[in-house]
């Protein structure tokens, strides 16, 4: 017997890829900063803390920020603002392995290793479920968590590439979205639906949608409770035991305006 010819090799071990974005760099739209320096390191913090799984975290940016590893963002450049993001489908850029993509203006608030190590397949996205939109004609995923295989879907980064600046105003100019530059998560969810990617989403019952506005925040508990047969949300300082990340998405809702215990204990 050839015992040499036999014996099993180790697999390959890729570790999972984190990647997000941040930029301090003004522009025509936005006079100052949307967020500092800390959004990347607390986010950064969160995952260390609440992730037993091995990632590496990756910031592209324009400014020097806490990270296992900073890619410089380029400060002169015809792209603006979270189109950036879509340099993240690029395999070129990337390298190999599970893909994970963020947005910086989040909390993770409980074990969040589920999340990170959710199943994914060629030619598959997988992010949140938008549980928190009553409208039937938006898109069902959110931009603040995408997941997928290096390269498989780098037909999103090829399209945005041969026309970037028709795409990122073309959902503002059709008033699909309300800010100048963005939908950048209509293009991608868009993209891949024409070329028949598998759209996955996580449990509902793991992201909460948190704004600055109280009344917004009732409206958020009460489809939270509807969708999911759950007592609460958020519920003063308490937080649901599902809930592993909280997102404070749109403009201006900043986290560090949030004096809430709750948010002061995870974001740090």
């Amino acid at each position: 017997m050839n015992i040499g010819k036999t014996s099993l090799r180790p697999k390959r071990y890729s570790m999972i890829k984190i990647f997000c974005l941040y930029f301090q760099a003004l522009d025509e739209v936005y006079k100052k900063p949307m967020y500092s320096t800390d959004y990347v390191e607390k986010l950064y913090n969160g995952f260390k803390k609440h992730c037993k799984t091995d990632f590496e975290f990756i910031c592209y940016s324009d400014t020097p920020v806490k990270a296992d590893k900073v890619i410089p963002l380029p400060k002169d450049s015809v792209i603006k603002r979270h189109w950036h993001k879509l340099k993240f489908f690029d395999k070129e850029f990337t390298g190999d392995g599970d893909i994970i993509v963020l947005d910086i203006d989040q909390v993770v608030v409980n074990d969040i290793t589920e999340m990170v190590n959710y199943p994914v397949s060629d030619n598959e996205l997988v992010s949140y479920t938008k549980w928190w939109t009553s409208n039937k004609e938006n898109i069902p995923i959110n931009g603040g968590w995408y997941k997928f295989k290096a390269g498989s879907l780098k037909f999103v980064h090829d399209k945005y590439m041969n026309n970037p600046e028709k795409w990122q105003t073309h959902y503002y100019n059709n008033r699909t979205v309300h800010y100048k530059y963005y939908g950048e998560q209509n293009f991608v969810y868009d993209t891949c639906v024409e070329n028949g990617t598998k759209i996955t989403k996580m449990p509902g019952q793991w992201i909460a949608k948190y704004d600055k506005e109280y009344d917004k925040n009732l409206r958020y508990n009460k489809m939270y409770m509807e969708a999911f047969n759950e007592d609460y949300m958020i519920l003063g300082e308490g937080l649901n035991d599902n809930i592993k990340i909280v997102h404070f998405a749109n403009v201006w809702n900043n986290i560090h305006d949030n004096n809430e215990s709750w948010v002061r204990e995870n974001w740090k």
